[in-house]
């Protein structure tokens, strides 16, 4: 084997590479995002709270009672079969609200 030699490389590309990493590193750093002071409680979750409360709450109640009197309605005129798909709504509707409800129980956020 015959020696060959390393060709150095210029000090002055050294130094712009150094350079150059440095900045990208700096650039590239990992630091708090500007979000996170407000991480614990963001601005729409009041609102989107409000708005579930509602919804799960006196709507849902006010929905399921209209369809159990609509459908007491369509059984006294006779429309027995509707009346019974009505039924079945409203118990699924019950049933969906108190899933809810408790899955908010055990995961309150």
């Amino acid at each position: 084997m015959t020696p060959t030699a390393v060709k150095q490389v210029p000090k002055s590309n050294v130094r712009w590479l150094i350079a150059a990493c440095a900045a990208a590193l700096f650039a590239l750093r990992a630091a708090p995002s500007w979000a996170a002071q407000y991480a614990d409680v963001l601005p729409w979750d009041q609102t989107l709270g409000a708005i579930q409360d509602i919804l799960i709450g006196p709507v849902a109640h006010a929905a399921i009672a209209l369809n159990f009197a609509m459908s007491a309605i369509l059984y006294a005129i006779g429309s027995h079969r509707r009346a019974a798909r009505l039924l079945a709504g409203g118990f699924v509707a019950f049933a969906a609200l108190m899933a809810v409800q408790f899955m908010t129980f055990l995961f309150p956020f």
